[in-house]
């Protein structure tokens, strides 16, 4: 089942606000948005140490890989971008597509963006 984007923000401000996580709608202060954001990276520091625990598992350890962690991990990385674009009032969608450009321009100067098949093909 494929969701709008809006919708994921949709379903997730619905669950914060049932477990109380929904701190990101007291950010009407920059000091509220500070304390969010410090609150924020916390959590990401505490996601990116579960990857690099993963990581750490498969190259020192010779364990299997843990994929399934890995995603899992991803997407909590993903929840808190929602909540910390939510702090933001920001739309994290338009802004992606923003700094992609910023980013096109960057890096890629002026490479041509290559085309997909269905581009090819007429499609896309």
């Amino acid at each position: 089942m494929a969701l709008e984007f809006d919708q994921l923000f949709q379903i997730q401000r619905r669950f914060d606000r049932q477990a109380g996580w929904d701190q990101y709608e007291r950010c009407n202060t920059h000091d509220e948005t500070v304390a969010f954001m410090e609150h924020l990276t916390l959590k990401l520091v505490d996601e990116l140490g579960e990857i690099s625990r993963v990581r750490k598992k498969y190259l020192r350890d010779k364990e299997a890989l843990d994929i399934a962690t890995l995603k899992k991990e991803m997407v909590d990385i993903f929840i808190f971008a929602m909540q910390g674009s939510m702090c933001l009032d920001m739309n994290l969608e338009n802004e992606y597509i923003r700094r992609m450009k910023h980013n096109r321009a960057r890096f890629l100067g002026n490479v041509k963006p290559k085309q997909t098949a269905t581009a090819k093909r007429g499609g896309g």
